[in-house]
Protein backbone atom coordinates (compact mmCIF):
# COMPACT_ATOMS: atom_id res chain seq x y z
CA UNK A 1 0.00 0.00 0.00
CA UNK A 2 1.34 3.18 -1.13
CA UNK A 3 2.26 5.64 1.86
CA UNK A 4 -0.56 8.48 0.16
CA UNK A 5 -3.47 5.67 0.43
CA UNK A 6 -2.14 4.61 3.93
CA UNK A 7 -2.36 8.42 4.75
CA UNK A 8 -5.45 9.02 3.18
CA UNK A 9 -6.65 6.46 5.70
CA UNK A 10 -5.56 7.68 8.73
CA UNK A 11 -6.92 10.96 8.04
CA UNK A 12 -10.42 9.41 7.10
CA UNK A 13 -10.20 7.58 10.42
CA UNK A 14 -9.21 10.73 12.56
CA UNK A 15 -11.86 12.43 10.90
CA UNK A 16 -14.42 9.07 11.48
CA UNK A 17 -13.56 9.43 15.32
CA UNK A 18 -13.93 13.48 15.73
CA UNK A 19 -17.59 13.60 13.54
CA UNK A 20 -18.76 10.89 15.93
CA UNK A 21 -18.37 13.38 19.01
CA UNK A 22 -20.59 16.28 17.04
CA UNK A 23 -24.32 16.26 16.49
CA UNK A 24 -26.06 14.27 14.64
CA UNK A 25 -23.70 11.53 14.67
CA UNK A 26 -23.20 11.50 18.65
CA UNK A 27 -26.68 10.56 19.50
CA UNK A 28 -27.39 7.29 20.89
CA UNK A 29 -29.53 6.73 17.94
CA UNK A 30 -28.54 7.31 14.27
CA UNK A 31 -31.62 8.81 11.64
CA UNK A 32 -31.27 6.55 8.75
CA UNK A 33 -29.34 9.32 6.58
CA UNK A 34 -26.59 9.21 9.25
CA UNK A 35 -26.21 5.52 9.93
CA UNK A 36 -26.09 5.43 6.05
CA UNK A 37 -23.46 7.72 5.76
CA UNK A 38 -21.21 5.80 8.68
CA UNK A 39 -21.83 2.82 7.57
CA UNK A 40 -20.06 4.14 3.64
CA UNK A 41 -17.22 5.81 5.77
CA UNK A 42 -16.55 2.30 7.28
CA UNK A 43 -16.88 0.71 3.92
CA UNK A 44 -14.27 3.46 2.51
CA UNK A 45 -11.84 2.95 5.20
CA UNK A 46 -12.20 -1.12 4.40
CA UNK A 47 -11.52 -0.31 0.84
CA UNK A 48 -8.65 1.38 1.14
CA UNK A 49 -6.99 -1.02 3.22
CA UNK A 50 -7.94 -3.62 0.60
CA UNK A 51 -6.50 -1.79 -2.19
CA UNK A 52 -9.91 -1.77 -4.13
CA UNK A 53 -8.82 0.66 -7.22
CA UNK A 54 -12.56 2.47 -6.66
CA UNK A 55 -11.16 3.59 -3.39
CA UNK A 56 -10.09 7.04 -4.46
CA UNK A 57 -13.36 7.61 -6.50
CA UNK A 58 -15.32 6.47 -3.64
CA UNK A 59 -13.25 9.00 -1.00
CA UNK A 60 -14.07 11.70 -3.74
CA UNK A 61 -17.84 10.73 -3.68
CA UNK A 62 -18.11 10.76 0.25
CA UNK A 63 -16.37 13.70 1.15
CA UNK A 64 -18.10 15.91 -0.90
CA UNK A 65 -21.38 14.61 0.45
CA UNK A 66 -19.80 15.26 3.92
CA UNK A 67 -18.92 19.17 2.70
CA UNK A 68 -22.63 19.21 0.99
CA UNK A 69 -24.72 17.43 4.13
CA UNK A 70 -22.77 18.69 7.08
CA UNK A 71 -20.92 21.90 6.77
CA UNK A 72 -21.10 22.84 10.26
CA UNK A 73 -18.49 19.54 10.87
CA UNK A 74 -16.14 20.73 7.69
CA UNK A 75 -13.71 21.97 10.28
CA UNK A 76 -12.87 19.07 11.69
CA UNK A 77 -11.62 17.73 8.40
CA UNK A 78 -7.83 18.36 8.06
CA UNK A 79 -7.95 19.94 4.82
CA UNK A 80 -4.91 17.93 3.53
CA UNK A 81 -7.27 15.00 3.06
CA UNK A 82 -9.00 16.90 0.09
CA UNK A 83 -5.92 17.33 -1.93
CA UNK A 84 -4.69 13.65 -1.32
CA UNK A 85 -8.24 12.45 -2.30
CA UNK A 86 -8.21 14.95 -5.02
CA UNK A 87 -10.69 14.68 -7.83
CA UNK A 88 -13.53 16.60 -7.35
CA UNK A 89 -12.27 17.67 -3.83
CA UNK A 90 -9.61 19.73 -5.04
CA UNK A 91 -12.68 22.38 -5.59
CA UNK A 92 -12.93 22.90 -2.13
CA UNK A 93 -9.46 24.39 -1.64
CA UNK A 94 -8.00 27.95 -2.12
CA UNK A 95 -5.12 28.98 -4.39
CA UNK A 96 -3.02 29.19 -1.67
CA UNK A 97 -3.92 26.05 -0.30
CA UNK A 98 -3.63 24.29 -3.43
CA UNK A 99 -0.39 25.99 -4.12
CA UNK A 100 1.21 24.92 -0.77
CA UNK A 101 -0.14 20.99 -0.89
CA UNK A 102 1.31 20.86 -4.96
CA UNK A 103 4.78 21.84 -2.98
CA UNK A 104 4.53 18.96 -0.67
CA UNK A 105 3.41 16.64 -3.45
CA UNK A 106 6.81 17.75 -5.52
CA UNK A 107 8.96 17.22 -2.49
CA UNK A 108 6.67 13.55 -1.87
CA UNK A 109 7.70 12.42 -5.59
CA UNK A 110 11.28 13.69 -4.92
CA UNK A 111 11.52 11.51 -2.28
CA UNK A 112 9.94 8.48 -3.49
CA UNK A 113 12.11 8.52 -6.80
CA UNK A 114 15.15 9.20 -4.65
CA UNK A 115 13.97 5.94 -2.89
CA UNK A 116 13.84 7.33 0.79
CA UNK A 117 11.15 6.89 3.33
CA UNK A 118 8.36 9.17 3.18
CA UNK A 119 6.39 10.38 5.92
CA UNK A 120 3.71 12.93 4.51
CA UNK A 121 2.77 14.20 8.52
CA UNK A 122 6.62 15.14 8.71
CA UNK A 123 6.71 16.54 5.13
CA UNK A 124 3.33 18.78 5.96
CA UNK A 125 4.71 20.24 9.16
CA UNK A 126 8.55 20.98 7.90
CA UNK A 127 6.78 22.93 5.14
CA UNK A 128 4.43 24.95 7.65
CA UNK A 129 4.93 28.68 8.20
CA UNK A 130 6.18 30.12 11.29
CA UNK A 131 4.01 32.00 13.17
CA UNK A 132 4.78 36.11 13.19
CA UNK A 133 6.82 37.10 15.68
CA UNK A 134 7.80 33.47 16.87
CA UNK A 135 11.23 32.66 17.39
CA UNK A 136 13.50 29.87 17.74
CA UNK A 137 14.75 29.32 21.22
Amino acid sequence: MSSRIQFIISRLQVLQQRIQEHDPFDRSELAEEEQDFINKWGELIIAGNQAQPEFLFDAQELLSRFIRCYPNLVPLMHRELLYFVGGECLHFLGDEELAFYQQIDEQLYDAEQAGKSVDIDTIIEANLPTAQGETLQ
